[in-house]
């Protein structure tokens, strides 16, 4: 079956993997390099249980994801030529007084009736736990299950492990139009003056925030925004660095075996807006040394950004679309695509070469939502 994947972010990477170790011929389009995008401004932490609430349909997807990685991680990584660093150290969430302290003990009830494991730590267990938090904090909630990994490193061993399979990887380039008939999907491939048809039997649209740049015929524009986040890349320099994954009420942070801290996310809606600023790299500044003091002596290695593809419930557009079968959605993931990136490629994959359909895929089927009040991006 040959397949057109438009998209080389995270996302793409990960549904070309699937489908070309399955023996699909595969072809992938994008308009910058792989995992350039919102991928390569990510932080990696892979944390439903904070991301979720209790009962939600993100919760369902993130938890049923999060149980697919260890496997999914054995598995790329034994069919690339590439390693990445990926670590199951759990999340530490940490409260200031007691409004926190209560927000909490909530999600701690509910994780307990979730049966998910976690442990509570007072002022003085939190400490002892985690001594780079700061004496002001009051409470803690750590989650076991929680891990990290490093994107662009993961996106490479996707793409590695996808071209060792027969995968090709056009960029930079777009596609311009795709329409469906019949049994065969006819793809433009390039800018109008110099576009080349392409015909495949399947089409996946995986291109993050641009994905609404995508004209299929007879469709409406997607209903997919961009949503900038900046992080910053830390070297810690005078003390040790934190344990694991560490939250506060206004920014997260992940420690890496290189010495270095990645502290995110601004959450702006500016548009296709992709500059990194003042305001933003000094919010983040004052938040991370809020959560870790010794986050004001560290030096900072550099600011990355990237376009959060998010959606009106924010929730993905995953599936086929109703009228146009042979093309699926894949997009508007938000913060949670490297969460999401293995149920993702293992349900399209499974949807395209083996009719199967995943009963979660009811929760992001593109037609939930109205696709025509959107204005052309």
């Amino acid at each position: 079956m040959r397949i057109a994947i438009i998209g080389a972010g995270i996302i793409g990477a990960a549904v070309a993997d699937a489908l070309a170790v399955r023996g699909a011929e595969v072809f992938m389009y994008d308009m910058r390099a792989p995992g350039k995008g919102a991928s390569q401004a990510s932080a990696g932490v892979l944390c439903p249980y904070i991301e979720a609430t209790s009962g939600s349909p993100l919760l369902a997807l993130g938890a049923r994801s999060l149980s697919m990685w260890d496997d999914w991680v054995a598995a790329v990584l034994a069919r690339s030529s590439r390693s990445f660093h990926y670590a199951r150290t759990g999340t530490l969430e940490v409260a200031f007084g007691d409004a926190g302290g209560s927000h909490l003990q909530q999600s701690a009830a509910w994780l307990a009736a979730e049966g998910v494991a976690h442990e509570w730590l007072d002022r003085a267990a939190l400490k002892d736990f985690e001594p780079q938090a700061s004496a002001l904090a009051t409470s803690g909630l750590y989650i076991a299950g929680h891990a990290h990994v490093d994107v662009p490193a993961l996106v490479a061993a996707l793409m590695s492990a996808a071209r060792q399979h027969g995968a090709t990887c056009e960029t930079p380039t777009e596609i311009i139009h795709i329409e469906q008939k019949s049994d065969v999907v006819h793809v433009r491939v390039g800018d109008p003056a110099s576009s080349r048809p392409l015909e495949v039997d399947h089409v996946v649209i995986a291109a993050g925030s641009w994905s609404r740049r995508v004209r299929v015929a007879g469709a409406p524009v997607f209903p997919v925004r961009p949503v900038r986040g900046q992080l910053l890349h830390l070297a810690w320099t005078d003390a040790a660095l934190p344990r694991r994954s560490v939250w506060g009420p206004r920014c997260y942070t992940v420690p890496w075996p290189d010495g270095t801290v990645l502290v995110g996310a601004t959450v702006e809606d500016v548009g296709f807006d992709e500059r990194s600023t003042v305001d933003g790299v000094r919010g983040l500044m004052d938040a991370v040394s809020e959560l870790l003091p010794a986050a004001a002596r560290a030096s900072l290695r550099s600011v990355r950004v990237g376009l959060r593809p998010a959606t009106a419930d924010q929730l993905p557009l995953l599936g086929p679309l109703k009228d146009h079968p042979r093309i699926t959605l894949a997009a508007g993931h938000y913060r949670n695509g490297i969460l999401l990136a293995p149920y993702t490629a293992d349900v399209v994959t499974r949807m395209i070469l083996d009719k199967e359909r995943d009963p979660l895929l009811a929760l992001t089927r593109p037609d939930r939502t109205s696709l025509s009040n959107i204005p052309p991006g």
